[in-house]
C-alpha cells in the first residue's frame, strides 16, 4: 500500500509541476480578436529549414543559425482610418529565450526606436519608423521571436493596429 501513496505522489508532482508547451500556431489571434481584422489565407508553417526557406528564403537564415523550432506567418486584412489594408504577423519559436534575444538583436535595421512605454509587447520590443510606408513592430518573448508589419498606412492609427497586435502575441506568450 505504502508504494502507491509512493507512486501517486511521484505521478502528481511530475504532472503537477511539467508545464504545457505553448505552440507557435496557438498564439496566432484569430479571426476578429483584433476587432476587425480577419485572416487572409491559412496560416503559414515551416518546422525545417527547406520549408522556412521555400517561405522567406534568404531571410530565414538568422532563424536557421539560431536553432528555430517553428516559424508561423500570417496575414490579415482590416480597416485602418476608413482605408483597407494588409497587416503580416510572424511567430517564431526560437527553442529558447537565449536565441529568441540574439534573433532579435541581429535582425534590427538599427534605425528602430525602442518601446519601452509601460504596457509595450515582450521582453524588448522596437518600432521600425524609418520605412517609407509601413510600420514594423518587432520583439522578443520568452522563447519566441515575433514581428507585425502594417503595410501602407504610416498614421498614428496604423501604429496603434501594429501595436494591439504585439500586445495581444506577446499576452498570450505571458499567459
Amino acid at each position: 500500500m505504502k508504494n502507491y501513496v509512493i507512486l501517486g505522489l511521484l505521478v502528481c508532482l511530475v504532472m503537477c509541476t511539467e508545464t504545457e508547451q505553448k505552440d507557435a500556431v496557438d498564439l496566432v489571434p484569430g479571426d476578429n480578436e483584433i476587432s476587425g481584422w480577419t485572416r487572409t489565407g491559412s496560416v503559414d508553417i515551416a518546422e525545417n529549414e527547406t520549408q522556412l526557406l521555400a517561405l522567406i528564403n534568404g531571410e530565414g537564415q538568422v532563424f536557421i543559425d539560431n536553432g528555430f523550432v517553428k516559424f508561423v506567418r500570417q496575414r490579415y486584412q482590416g480597416t485602418v482610418s476608413g482605408n483597407q489594408r494588409e497587416l503580416e504577423l510572424r511567430i517564431i519559436d526560437m527553442n529558447d529565450a537565449e536565441n529568441a534575444e540574439t534573433v532579435y538583436d541581429e535582425t534590427g535595421f538599427g534605425s528602430e526606436t525602442p518601446w519601452t512605454e509601460d504596457g509595450h509587447a515582450g521582453t524588448e520590443a522596437r518600432i521600425e519608423e524609418g520605412l517609407i510606408s509601413d510600420y514594423m513592430i518587432d520583439f522578443w518573448e520568452d522563447r519566441f521571436y515575433a514581428r507585425i508589419t502594417l503595410f501602407n498606412e504610416k498614421t498614428v492609427a496604423g501604429l496603434n493596429i501594429a501595436k494591439l497586435f504585439a500586445i495581444n502575441v506577446s499576452e498570450a506568450i505571458a499567459e
